[in-house]
């Protein structure tokens, strides 16, 4: 029923019959889903989309049922690469250590959220590390969905006060291991593991939602790994969990996997997501994996502007922060061409995972410094085919 007013809604909004079909369809997907009602009487469907019913989820829907083409939801922002941990798999480990001016960088959120950009994922490196910089972007996106993602290190209670302030939805947290000396050993840290815990405690005092961003290797989760960690989250009063599939690129560019054995822990993981979100398990935090999130079933490989994107602390504008390529830097190039070559590129929304089926190419085209630039992104591109087009965007027609 919840389901169905919200469509409802949608249509009333619209005063359109056919938005009601569509409406429908799109959020027909989240059926599966945990419902999580907020403090303030809204509510989330999915991590990824923005709270209902707030202004910025009527816009990502009038995007995704009305909009030809479509806007995307949401960008993954690095406002700076400075970050004291040293983890192996980092997707920015190789990128170059320049920021943007931070008048380039305002600039340009202004631009990504007047286009209707509505949920954010601001992050660094270790944006605690550059205040001024998460506050100056933070003013200009404040009431949208913005969640920030940080390892806590060098927070204080005045930092978290202000996130709080300034309307941040949630923060993410990383934690890689429900061992304390394993985590610190991957982060290269001491003491990261506990400081990231004590970070989501405060913030969660303040007001805000928390989770994990979780990393754990196809043999962590066969041999387990998933419920370990949710029941960590659920001792620590988490909101989500983001699990996070090992990915062939930045610091782990060109890094093999075993593909029997990552099979089977795909399997397991959207298992466990339909597990741990079902109505057994009303005090779980949610669990949301992207190997669930992107499968066939749902939205399938949402980069390069079908559902996000994601900007680099240096300005490269990637189809995600796992596709190491470049349609341009924003130093050099407006917004608006970068994007425009990037929805070029990704004119169709497809099953199949950018980041996995292109990996190899992508490491014989690495070099020292990552990611590819535009000049031999282009040449890469175009010999690209487009995959199997996913099922719901397919049956609702907004990409014809």
């Amino acid at each position: 029923m919840f389901y169905a007013r919200m469509s409802l809604a949608c249509a009333w909004r619209y005063h359109s019959l056919s938005v009601l079909m569509k409406a429908s369809k799109f959020t027909g997907i989240f059926f599966k889903h945990k419902l999580v009602k907020l403090p303030s009487g809204e509510y989330k469907l999915d991590f990824y989309m923005p709270r209902y019913p707030s202004e910025a989820f009527f816009t990502a829907m009038e995007d995704k049922v009305l909009r030809k083409p479509p806007r995307p939801v949401s960008v993954v922002l690095s406002i700076t690469k400075a970050c004291a941990y040293k983890c192996p798999h980092c997707y920015q480990r190789k990128d170059a250590p320049q920021e943007l001016p931070l008048d380039v960088l305002i600039d340009n959120v202004r631009k990504m959220r007047d286009f209707g950009i509505v949920a954010w994922a601001v992050e660094g490196g270790e944006p605690l590390l550059r205040f001024e910089r998460l506050e100056a972007v933070l003013k200009e996106i404040s009431g949208l969905e913005v969640w920030v993602n940080s390892t806590g290190h060098s927070a204080t209670p005045e930092k978290i006060y202000r996130l709080a302030e300034l309307k941040v939805t949630g923060v993410m947290s990383s934690i890689h291991s429900v061992d304390p000396q394993e985590h610190d050993a991957f982060t290269g840290m001491q003491g990261s593991w506990q400081r990231a815990l004590n970070f989501l405690h405060d913030c969660q005092k303040e007001g805000m939602l928390v989770g994990f961003n979780t990393v754990l290797t196809d043999r962590q989760i066969v041999d387990g790994g998933i419920d370990a960690i949710m029941a960590l989250a659920k001792e620590h009063n988490c909101d989500y969990i983001q699990l996070i599939h090992p990915k062939a690129c930045g610091g782990w560019m060109g890094k093999k996997f075993d593909n029997e054995l990552s099979q089977k822990a795909i399997r397991i993981a959207k298992e466990a997501q339909l597990r741990y979100n079902s109505a057994k398990e009303k005090h779980s935090p949610v669990l949301t994996a992207q190997v669930f999130e992107e499968s066939p079933e749902m939205l399938g490989c949402c980069c390069g502007g079908i559902d996000r994107f994601y900007v680099g602390a240096s300005g490269e504008v990637q189809p995600c922060e796992f596709v190491n390529i470049s349609f341009g830097n924003l130093q050099e190039e407006s917004f608006e061409t970068a994007y425009g070559r990037m929805r070029k590129c990704f004119a169709t929304p497809c099953e199949e995972w950018t980041c996995c089926v292109h990996a190899k190419e992508l490491a014989e085209h690495a070099g020292e410094r990552l990611p590819i630039p535009w000049a031999e992104t282009e040449q890469l591109v175009k010999n690209w085919k487009v995959g199997t087009p996913t099922k719901v965007y397919e049956s609702i027609g907004i990409y014809k």
